[in-house]
């Protein structure tokens, strides 16, 4: 009975969140790396190692937080409400899901996952199929951008997570921290290194972005991107 009670609880904060009017979003992107080369056993193992991360950042931002997932097969949008605590988002949760991916990576015989992240706030609308908006689409540019997969590559080294801030929701991160050398401290002291900004190109969009490996993939071989 208690877990029927939970789940109804879920969906009715999902249900006041998912409106059919724009409103102010952050967005959480995840996308599986080399995930087209697996099997099909490997790929369903992943999907579920992905969706447990979702409730990682759920867990690490406060479980009432209300939110919706998108998924894409190879990757989710998770669409969080635009008061989600950002500094909490970068400082705890990320740092919390690349530790959780490198311990379950480093299971005998576990299937390695390596994932890329596109953090950005701004506008969505929801329709009978899914979520729109310019915003939208500005996520999956920035996640499916050439800066980002370059920059999952380290020399000899892969990070488990590597992410890249747009600069909308850097800007917001700075607001927050009250300073910017307060935010880039708290993304070198909680990430494996510091923030890099970059002008990422990619169709129609052009700006700049910042990203940054959290927690290093020493041991690993990655798969190929």
């Amino acid at each position: 009975m208690a877990t029927v009670v939970t789940r109804l609880g879920r969906r009715l904060k999902r249900a006041v969140f998912l409106t059919e009017t724009p409103r102010e979003v952050t967005f959480v992107a995840l996308d599986i790396v080399g995930f087209g080369k697996r099997d099909s056993r490997e790929q369903a193992r992943l999907r579920r190692r992905l969706f447990a991360a979702v409730k990682v950042i759920r867990h690490g931002l406060g479980n009432l937080i209300s939110y919706d997932v998108l998924d894409r097969g190879d990757g989710v949008l998770v669409l969080l409400p635009g008061a989600a605590d950002t500094i909490r988002l970068l400082g705890t949760a990320l740092p919390v899901l690349a530790n959780r991916i490198g311990a379950d990576n480093r299971e005998p015989d576990s299937d390695k996952m390596i994932l890329r992240c596109v953090i950005h706030k701004g506008q969505a609308q929801r329709d009978r199929w899914g979520w729109v908006g310019e915003d939208v689409n500005l996520v999956f540019r920035l996640l499916d951008s050439r800066t980002l997969k370059l920059r999952l590559l380290r020399g000899d080294q892969r990070s488990y997570l590597t992410v890249a801030l747009s600069e909308a929701i850097y800007r917001d991160a700075c607001d927050q921290a009250k300073d910017e050398q307060v935010l880039h401290n708290c993304i070198k002291s909680s990430w494996h290194e510091a923030l890099t900004r970059h002008t990422v190109r990619a169709k129609e969009v052009e700006q700049h972005a910042w990203t940054a490996s959290v927690g290093m993939a020493r041991s690993d071989t990655p798969p190929a991107i």
